[in-house]
């Protein structure tokens, strides 16, 4: 598999090189960022130089019956920490491809083929129905558009049987997990007598009995829009198989990677009064350990997101996002090693899971306005998830029509996480970019 993705990877390298001259519209994004740390208390450490190029082109065929799209990642980093960011300081070849794909326009029904990125949902951040494809583990910035979801290979059909209403249904054959860099992590408590390694090192496409199905069904109309939604797909990020471990006197072994199937039906709402937007959405995920014994497994939950978006004051546009999540049968876990092992295996698989507790309830802001003709542009992203409070200023200013300079910084209140098995982003960092798009 491994093989096959390098001489793909070279191929298309080649393929993005010298299909600019024939293609229909040709788009590219091309930046040079850094990234450096301001956790206070911390030795300053450089984390990234990215040299990113993002081609893209779309076209049509036999007089527009088919149209395609095809885009790809492109980096050398030469800073980053190659065991978080860059292997070999390049992007690795399973993420060069971003989106292939060909689109079939009929009368009454559009039909997609091909590796894509489709986000359902109505709200914009930390939809429980946005389930379709897998995301970074580990991101800089929350808000990275480059380095967020990842597309899947899968046949998307979207049916129209009026104006105000549709049908999506997506198939993906072979979904992609979560991609992380960090093939193995060893947990290494020497009080408690716990040395145990999380494989991380899984196929690049899921096969097997892997495949997922989405179904979802949207109303659209002048008053309010409406939103249904069934899902039965394989969950990206990875559950555990603690099978291997043993115990006496310490718990030694290796932990794997598993992936499984999950549920998930969920509702969507939304409708405008005064120039404010309000959005509600509310989904039950069922997973395959319902009763929450298994601590190597996600458990159930329900959770609700509601979002207001407006203009304020100095016409400032704001939204505001409150998340709420309900773990079932949490605490329900069954281990027989020690008090301590299993406190702290407790602890760290419901980090990784994002399930710290039984009630999950956070907020979060985003703020941002234009000046000198929309030159400059100043954003606020903040959240609040207790004890911790996350602040992210951004600022951006045009130098021409195609060429911008960016900046900003993601700030988290406390200290750095100490579990092991914690995820994405763990310091206070900022970051410069200048990008050029055409």
């Amino acid at each position: 598999m491994n093989k096959i993705l390098k001489l793909s990877s070279i191929l298309l390298l080649y393929f993005f090189i010298l299909i600019p001259i024939y293609s229909m519209d040709f788009q590219g994004i091309f930046f040079t960022d850094y990234y450096g740390t301001m956790e206070p208390g911390n030795s300053y450490t450089n984390l990234r130089n990215r040299y990113y190029f993002q081609p893209s082109f779309s076209g049509g065929l036999f007089d527009y019956t088919v149209e395609y799209e095809i885009s790809a990642n492109l980096f050398y980093d030469p800073l980053g920490d190659p065991t978080f960011i860059a292997p070999d300081n390049f992007v690795e070849p399973e993420n060069i491809l971003r989106e292939a794909y060909i689109v079939i326009p009929l009368e009454n029904f559009d039909i997609s083929i091909g590796q894509k990125t489709v986000s359902p949902g109505m709200t914009d951040v930390f939809s429980p129905l946005n389930n379709i494809n897998g995301s970074y583990a580990y991101k800089l910035s929350l808000d990275d558009p480059y380095e967020s979801s990842r597309a899947d290979f899968m046949m998307q059909i979207q049916y129209y049987p009026t104006f105000d209403d549709s049908i999506q249904f997506v198939y993906v054959p072979f979904p992609r997990p979560d991609y992380e860099s960090v093939k193995t992590v060893n947990m290494l408590y020497p009080g408690s007598n716990i040395d145990i390694d999380f494989n991380f090192d899984t196929d690049p496409y899921l096969s097997g009995d892997k495949g997922s199905f989405f179904l979802s069904y949207n109303h659209m109309s002048p008053g309010f829009d409406f939103q249904l939604d069934y899902a039965f797909y394989t969950k990206q990020t990875p559950n555990f198989d603690l099978r291997n471990l043993s115990y006496g006197p310490g718990l030694t072994g290796t932990v794997n990677s598993n992936f499984t199937r999950n549920h998930t039906f969920g509702a969507a709402y939304s409708t405008g009064f005064n120039g404010v937007t309000l959005v509600e959405e509310l989904a039950a995920n069922i997973t395959e350990d319902f009763s929450g014994v298994d601590i190597g497994t996600k458990n159930p939950d329900i959770t609700f997101n509601s979002q207001i978006t407006g203009t304020i004051f100095f016409g400032i546009f704001a939204q505001l996002n409150v998340i709420y999540q309900y773990v079932i049968n949490f605490d329900k876990s069954s281990l027989s090693y020690s008090n301590d092992i299993d406190s702290l295996l407790k602890d760290e698989f419901n980090t990784y899971f994002n399930q710290p507790q039984r009630h999950i309830a956070f907020a979060i802001s985003h703020f941002h306005r234009s000046f000198f003709r929309e030159k400059l542009y100043l954003a606020l992203n903040a959240a609040y998830l207790y004890p911790q409070v996350y602040i992210a200023p951004r600022i951006a200013y045009s130098l021409s029509d195609r060429m911008k300079i960016e900046t900003g910084a993601d700030i988290n209140t406390g200290k750095p996480s100490s579990y092991f098995l914690a995820r994405g982003n763990l310091l206070d960092n900022f970051f410069v970019r200048l990008k050029y798009e055409y």
